[in-house]
């Protein structure tokens, strides 16, 4: 009898332990590998993409696309490469006809130094890279130190024409592979990165399936990262 309770407490235990979903681990542009749903109460589904062009914004085109999104913010049992994600900033995936399309992560400010760090050696070199230029004052040192810290050989200092000085750093990383786009943006402020991670399919991007990414407003601004899917 004894047992019989210790493999059923070993199999309760294993089962609460099975209750973790990792964003990382799921395969963007494949259907997903675990269900989505387990972990959140907040879905929501879209009836077609980002198209139609209003005075105060984008509407929705029904064109027959299924998409389906998954809210995770504050979800303890929900990470992004073991890192944790942020309790109120948005966390979601997006499937776009079934497949995984759209992944957007907000980590917790306190494990995105070490994400990114663990994120620029997986993916190496990137693609491309946006740099943002600031003058850190006295009271926002920290935040520079920060940036030299987890990005030593992109962290600079520069001086203008009347040769004020500032800090120029990545605001922006993109990697794409197979026509798939990662997208890292740092925002940092009060010595956090206040990161973001975005990865999106070619095709939800050029279907605006994904409202981030749908700029139909302007022709010349329809697709602006277009250029940076690669095979």
């Amino acid at each position: 009898m004894k047992k019989i309770i210790v493999i059923l407490f070993c199999l309760v235990l294993w089962s609460c332990s099975q209750k973790k979903l990792d964003l990382k681990d799921l395969i963007v542009g494949q259907k997903p590998n675990v269900d989505l749903s387990v972990f959140t109460d907040n879905i929501k589904e879209q009836s077609g993409r980002f198209e139609m062009p209003t005075e105060n914004g984008v509407q929705l085109v029904d064109k027959g696309e299924k998409v389906v999104y998954y809210y995770y913010a504050g979800n303890k049992k929900v990470t992004f490469d073991k890192a944790k994600i942020a309790d109120v900033l948005e966390t979601k995936v997006v499937t776009y006809n079934g497949l995984v399309s759209f992944i957007s992560v907000h980590p917790d400010n306190k494990d995105a130094v070490s994400l990114l760090k663990d994120l620029l050696k997986t993916y190496s070199i990137p693609d491309s890279i946006s740099y943002d230029t600031r003058k850190f004052t006295d009271s926002d040192r920290e935040t520079a130190n920060v940036l030299k810290n987890v990005l030593p050989r992109y962290v600079k200092e520069v001086a203008d024409e009347f040769d004020n000085k500032s800090t120029q750093y990545p605001q922006q990383f993109f990697w794409s592979k197979n026509d798939i786009l990662t997208h890292i943006t740092i925002d940092p402020t009060n010595a956090n990165l206040n990161m973001s991670v975005k990865i999106v399919t070619k095709r939800a991007y050029m279907d605006h399936i994904v409202q981030e990414y749908a700029r139909p407003l302007l022709k010349e601004y329809d697709s602006p990262l277009a250029h940076l899917f690669k095979k």
